[in-house]
């Protein structure tokens, strides 16, 4: 069994040398089979055309909770409404810089907490595709939704990031020369920290979205990497 998938998109022939191969092939072998995300889902983004991605979002690691990885970043594999409880800070802070792109915000302080957009979507005052969908609308559009490490042992953060580091930097240098007009969102020191690797691109940078304050300078909330990417993608789904 191989962690490249049977239908990958052509676009990724050349990635895909006899060295990566073997390189992947060891990474399976020490990942193993008990991971998150699941073994079919861990590098579903060579399915994409990489001439067709206008932005890329990327993620630290997958999340380290059972059935909660999907191969995508930032997604929650078992989401389906965003008036569902769940615990992923970031992904609430997402909609809610997203709220304020499309409502045009610029007070810090008339950013609406994320249970006051509940109740609008809630109302359908503000329409926006529910979770288990507008991840899926995101990467048809052109968004590659990608993490730096791409497994992660279940239950333990981070734990699968020695055995990615080479690859990650091998494919992000793949990526960005490959497609020189893409959008990067840099969430975060550790994405940050991988901008040397990104050899052509635009970006936007900020502080990781799981912790906002308006002290920070570089604050999440105050990033405008959605509200200048309108015109190409439809955040919204």
């Amino acid at each position: 069994m191989s962690l490249i998938p049977n239908n990958y998109h052509s676009s990724w022939e050349k990635f895909l040398t006899d060295e990566i191969k073997t390189e992947l092939n060891k990474i399976e072998i020490k990942i193993g089979l008990n991971t998150n995300p699941e073994h079919d889902n861990v590098l579903r983004f060579l399915k994409c055309d990489l001439k067709n991605i206008k932005a890329a979002i990327l993620g630290q690691d997958p999340y380290p909770e059972k059935g909660r990885a999907t191969g995508r970043a930032f997604e929650v594999g078992d989401l389906n409404s965003w008036n569902n409880k769940f615990r992923q800070v970031s992904l609430k802070n997402i909609v809610r810089l997203i709220y304020k792109s499309y409502n045009n915000i610029e007070d810090y302080n008339r950013i609406k907490k994320f249970s006051e957009i509940q109740e609008e979507i809630k109302n359908k005052t503000f329409k926006i595709l529910p979770p288990n969908e507008i991840f899926k609308s995101w990467t048809n559009q052109g968004v590659l939704l990608l993490n730096a490490y791409l497994t992660v042992e279940p239950g333990i953060t981070g734990s699968h990031i020695k055995i990615w580091e080479s690859f990650s930097v091998e494919l992000l240098n793949y990526i960005s020369t490959e497609n020189k007009n893409i959008n990067w969102f840099l969430w975060g020191k550790q994405a940050e920290d991988k901008k040397q690797y990104i050899k052509y691109g635009n970006f936007y940078i900020s502080r990781h979205p799981m912790m906002c304050s308006e002290k920070y300078e570089d604050d999440f909330l105050k990033n405008n990497c959605f509200k200048e990417t309108m015109n190409i993608i439809n955040w919204l789904g």
